[in-house]
């Protein structure tokens, strides 16, 4: 899960940096013939030869039902972004070992040839591991059926079950490769990893799986402060995830990896809430502003975390663990975020303000003339007053499961 940075912890890390990475020891991208998405002698972003920076919103399928996918990604297109970005959740689509499931609210494909039709091009995060404060990382339950289980490693049982995942999930998506005529311009390695280990070769084998099956678009990892220098994998493309303070995060990844265009894949417009907190968590308009403008300024990629949250339907929340207090924290059935479209789909004033910002300093005046209108929000209905008439205790329940 995900942690606040801490400006000691940043300290330390250039410490580190400055003295033991002082030059590039791997060639800085594998980057494949029929990729269209690659970076030049320039260190920016190229897509199809001609310079792109990548203005990019998270929305995750799997939080949103599917007759809402093209009113929230059209609302992501009028905003004026170029890009949208998804997790998978591996524990959905394969709920039991070897059964997949690609239809509903989980019918990928189909969400993102919608994005398709909108002009808009796709990054894609399918983990093994997503975070996303979402039920055990994204990783199905059934895998803790071995008493063995070593997550997130290079343990046998665990990659065999990575392996028929990305054998299933790949073909379902490899042909929406922007190389093939589809969206898909990026494939993220892992997620987050340097904040959980230092396996290398657990990463070279997360990247191989990926292009061995058939991905030719560039790859990508992310980490925040905590795991920016171990979370990479060889010759993949570090990004950054943050909150603020853009300027001395991307000196940092840039003492990292030299020779690269700058992003920030998780530009972090909000926070998550736990059960039991007092409030729901605010990122305030101003301070949001002011570190996209300084982003812009690095001429820098990004991809808001998250554009439009949604929810966390059913069980599936995540949570947190605090080993300093033994404190287990849930996450809310909300994935609001405060983010820059709300949960349930409306325009926020940080949308309006930061979309003043891209019409300002991004887009051409070309592109501001072809914005879509804005679309209003949806109409509310009052269902009235609920009544709770019986209940049953959580443990009483267990004798009818499987």
């Amino acid at each position: 899960m995900r942690y606040f940075c801490i400006w000691l912890a940043v300290g330390v890390l250039l410490l580190y940096v400055f003295t033991h990475h002082s030059s590039p020891t791997e060639p800085i991208l594998l980057q494949h013939q029929q990729g269209v998405l690659k970076v030049n002698h320039r260190n920016e972003f190229t897509l199809f030869e001609k310079p792109f920076r990548i203005r990019s919103g998270a929305i995750h399928y799997f939080r949103v039902v599917p007759q809402y996918w093209r009113d929230r990604l059209l609302k992501m297109k009028a905003f004026g972004l170029n890009t949208i970005e998804t997790y998978v959740p591996w524990n959905l689509h394969e709920p039991l070992p070897g059964k997949f499931d690609y239809t509903g609210i989980l019918n990928v494909r189909e969400f993102i040839s919608i994005a398709q039709e909108l002009g808009l091009y796709v990054i894609l995060r399918p983990g093994p591991y997503i975070c996303a404060e979402w039920e055990f990382g994204g990783m199905p339950s059934w895998l803790l059926s071995d008493k063995n289980m070593n997550v997130r490693s290079t343990y046998k049982p665990f990659m065999d079950a990575i392996y028929r995942f990305l054998d299933s999930f790949i073909a379902e998506v490899k042909s929406l490769q922007a190389s093939k005529g589809g969206p898909i311009i990026a494939v993220q390695v892992e997620n987050e990893y340097g904040s959980y280990g230092s396996d290398e070769e657990y990463m070279r084998l997360m990247r191989d799986a990926v292009i061995n099956r058939g991905i030719v678009e560039l790859l990508v990892t992310s980490d925040n402060s905590e795991g920016i220098v171990h979370g990479g994998a060889p010759g993949v493309l570090k990004t950054y995830n943050f909150q603020g303070h853009a300027k001395s995060h991307f000196s940092l990844l840039k003492r990292i990896q030299k020779n690269a265009p700058l992003m920030v894949m998780e530009f972090w417009s909000g926070w998550f809430d736990h059960w039991g907190e007092k409030y729901h968590h605010i990122h305030t308009i101003s301070h949001l502003v002011t570190t996209f403008k300084e982003i812009l300024n690095s001429d820098a990629s990004f991809n808001f975390y998250v554009f439009h949250g949604g929810t966390n339907f059913g069980f599936m929340n995540g949570a947190n663990y605090d080993d300093m207090l033994s404190l287990y924290m849930p996450t809310v059935t909300s994935y609001d975020y405060d983010a820059v479209l709300s949960e349930s789909g409306d325009i926020t004033d940080k949308y309006l303000e930061l979309r003043k910002v891209m019409v300002e300093r991004v887009l051409t005046a070309k592109e501001v003339k072809t914005l879509p209108e804005i679309p209003q929000s949806s109409k509310k209905i009052h269902y009235g007053t609920v009544k709770m008439n019986s209940s049953i205790d959580l443990l009483d329940t267990l004798i009818y499961l499987d």
